[in-house]
């Protein structure tokens, strides 16, 4: 899937409560505990400012309180995920999601910076918690992409089961969709990126000089994919992570990408054909393909939270 940043409309706000948090922890009451870190109640207070500040004045203020505390234990443990992964962001995506929230609220990020600083935020714990927000996101899309893909035998099965019941399907719009077939060898720490870089550049230089693609998959693909010769199916734009999507636009069919490197470790790509879904019948699946998708991607999430809540510590103080 391919997402923005995450919450940019929101980010800012979150950014400065966790970064301003992060330099009062010392004398602030704690909220709550969450794995290795803490929420404080100058957390909660802040982020429950920031949510009245878009739902308004008329709000049930321990219900509220309720959620933004919730919301802070998950991201906390998302983050925490995230880094045990080895999941990162790097200075460009960070730049690049501070430039996104400047341009929703009509200013500069230099003026973002003079926010922060008169909230008594520096810039570099503002950077810090922009950094997490993007943790955030990569942690639930890797969730997402692994728990989301939709077979043929899940489409043909929700349409018989529409039609018997006599519920209409959605029609869908024309979408280029691409064919096609990767390798991926995963980068799960710094030692594995490594050898997955090495492992993935000779793997290429086999494809690249005639080896059977899917032979190949087989024998060295540590994705699901892998049994069926790294073979990916039908998908359209906006289904994968932006590298990988970026790295099939680049292709014409039957060409074989060079190393791509993704929040999953490192993949080779290999485009076997691009269609226009065109008829009727081609539109109405796709749009009931990716009404599943995001049914999985829903509960995807869902599995997560759940996860983590019940392999991390968590304590709500009063």
């Amino acid at each position: 899937m391919n997402f923005k940043p995450l919450m940019l409309a929101a980010a800012l706000g979150l950014a400065l409560q966790t970064a301003q948090a992060a330099e009062v922890k010392q004398v602030d009451g704690i909220a709550a505990v969450a794995g290795n870190e803490v929420i404080t109640q100058r957390d909660v207070r802040q982020g429950m400012a920031e949510a009245r500040s878009r739902l308004g004045k008329n709000v049930n203020e321990t219900e509220l309180r309720t959620q933004v505390l919730q919301q802070l234990i998950n991201q906390s443990l998302i983050v925490q995920a995230g880094k045990r992964r080895n999941i990162t962001a790097g200075d460009a995506e960070i730049d690049a999601a501070l430039s996104d929230i400047a341009q929703s609220r009509k200013t500069t990020v230099e003026g973002l910076y003079a926010q922060a600083a008169k909230s008594g935020v520096s810039k570099a714990a503002m950077r810090r918690s922009i950094a997490d927000s993007i943790i955030t996101q990569k942690v639930r899309q890797q969730a997402v992409m692994q728990q989301s893909r939709v077979s043929d035998a899940e489409v043909d099965s929700m349409i018989a089961h529409a039609k018997q019941q006599g519920t209409p399907l959605p029609q869908g719009e024309p979408l280029r969709q691409y064919r096609a077939q990767h390798i991926l060898l995963k980068a799960e720490n710094a030692n594995a990126a490594k050898a997955a870089e090495s492992g993935i550049r000779k793997i290429y230089n086999q494809a690249r000089s005639g080896t059977d693609f899917s032979a190949l998959a087989r024998q060295y693909s540590q994705d699901s994919s892998a049994a069926n010769g790294g073979d990916l199916g039908w998908f359209s734009d906006g289904q994968m992570v932006p590298e990988f999507e970026n790295a099939v636009h680049n292709l014409k069919p039957g060409q074989v990408s060079r190393p791509v490197r993704s929040q999953f470790g490192w993949h080779i790509i290999k485009l076997n054909d691009v269609r226009e879904a065109g008829t009727p019948e081609e539109r109405q699946r796709e749009a009931v393909r990716q009404y599943i998708a995001r049914q999985k991607a829903e509960q995807a999430t869902v599995n997560l939270l759940k996860e983590l809540h019940e392999t991390s510590y968590v304590e709500i103080r009063r």
